[in-house]
């Protein structure tokens, strides 16, 4: 075999290999930008599940400013709306943690038993069995 056609050879192989890289390095930019894309949809330390999101960071409160997550176990109130605390629905009877679903609403109103009180982000409600809420002033988060 003469020495030129040992170099071709040699050549083409590297092309060949360099072809492969090139398609290989393109495939897993193109994966990196979908999953930049799709990260960029959710905000950090949110899950999804069963077409609901979670957040992962239980804080209520971040640099002194209220911490808006919704959480698995967590009742939404929404504004208008008229529960009954029952055993077994929700929701159910006990001590919740009261937050507002706007990060711009420090303070708000519920109706509970009747009554309506002004609550603000992080307060303590206590539902008895049979007691009605009833978010008054904006949708509220019960944890």
């Amino acid at each position: 075999m003469r020495w030129e056609i040992i170099v071709i050879i040699v050549l083409a192989v590297l092309l060949a290999i360099s072809c492969v890289m090139l398609v290989m390095l393109a495939k897993k930019r193109s994966e990196e930008k979908r999953r930049a894309e799709r990260d960029a949809e959710f905000a950090e330390d949110v899950r999804v599940k069963g077409g609901v999101r979670y957040s992962e960071d239980d804080a209520i409160e971040k640099d002194g400013a209220a911490n808006i997550t919704f959480q698995k176990g967590d009742f939404m109130l929404p504004r208008g709306e008229t529960f009954t605390a029952e055993r077994g629905k929700k929701p159910m009877p006990g001590t919740y943690t009261v937050l507002a679903a706007s990060e711009n609403t420090p303070s708000f109103k519920l109706r509970v038993g009747g009554l309506v009180r002004t609550y603000t982000h992080g307060d303590t409600l206590v539902l008895a069995e049979g007691e009605e809420i009833c978010a008054v002033s904006c949708a509220v988060i019960l944890r």
